[in-house]
């Protein structure tokens, strides 16, 4: 079993649940609701989302228990919104919630960043182009200055990696050069870690499950925030002892285990 981190387990710990309280409170001006999703997902959201067509070798089955056969652990947060919203007229729709994820990454986890199961805390906006469009950019740059004032030195980067149009070279180009997918790296020593990601699907998820905004399909965006990297890369930046912390994280570094 790979074990979470390789650093102080107790101030871990304490940053690991800071960060579980942080985004929802300082995000919450964003959303008008929270869900909570469930560990399991089922193959029929997978298969709309497109999820299981274009990232098979992510996915974590349940193929040996009978009642769960046609479900999956759930690979990412925001895959929990759209059937909530299939067939629905969406005005603007924003949330967020955190699930325990899991991603097989083709067996190639690594400590302390890569991890078979993780915590994604997400954002997820639907609504008309242009609004959403707006958000999307203003929330981008309020979690780059929150970045900045928490002394997590980084920048916002096009990916590299496949997103939601798939693996193929063609969908990677586009992704690029439209710069859907873009994630905030920092640097420790040598290796380059992505913090967080600001996800523009366009109208992609609004298409898969019919949801629309007025006379056309709905656009949306996720924000997404891994919240095991967070408290290990924050632990190096800001050390075990919690008066070296920032306030809020200080707040809570103080509570008794």
């Amino acid at each position: 079993m790979i074990k979470k981190t390789d650093v102080n387990s107790i101030a871990w710990e304490k940053l690991f649940q800071s960060w579980m309280l942080f985004w929802p409170n300082t995000l919450r001006r964003f959303y008008d609701s929270v869900f909570h999703p469930p560990l399991f997902i089922l193959e029929d959201i997978l298969r709309a989302s497109k999820y299981i067509n274009h990232f098979p070798q992510q996915l974590c089955p349940l193929k040996d228990r009978p009642k769960f056969s046609s479900q999956f652990i759930t690979p990412a947060t925001c895959l929990h919104v759209y059937p909530a919203l299939q067939n629905k007229q969406v005005k603007r729709f924003a949330a967020l919630g955190t699930a325990h994820c899991a991603r097989y990454e083709n067996g190639n986890w690594k400590l302390p960043y890569r991890l078979q199961d993780f915590h994604m805390t997400e954002l997820v906006v639907v609504g008309g182009e242009k609004q959403v469009d707006d958000e999307r950019n203003k929330v981008k740059k309020i979690v780059e200055k929150i970045f900045a004032d928490l002394r997590l030195k980084g920048t916002f980067n096009n990916a590299t990696d496949a997103f939601f149009l798939g693996q193929s070279r063609g969908a990677k180009v586009i992704q690029q050069l439209k710069g859907l997918k873009q994630e905030f790296i920092v640097k420790d020593d040598k290796t380059s870690i992505a913090l967080a990601s600001v996800n523009n699907h366009e109208d992609f998820f609004g298409k898969c499950f019919n949801i629309k905004s007025g006379n056309v399909f709905a656009s949306s965006f996720c924000v997404a925030f891994g919240i095991e990297r967070f408290a290990t890369y924050s632990l190096k930046v800001w050390g075990e002892n919690p008066q070296n912390w920032p306030k809020f994280f200080k707040k809570y570094g103080r509570i008794s285990q």
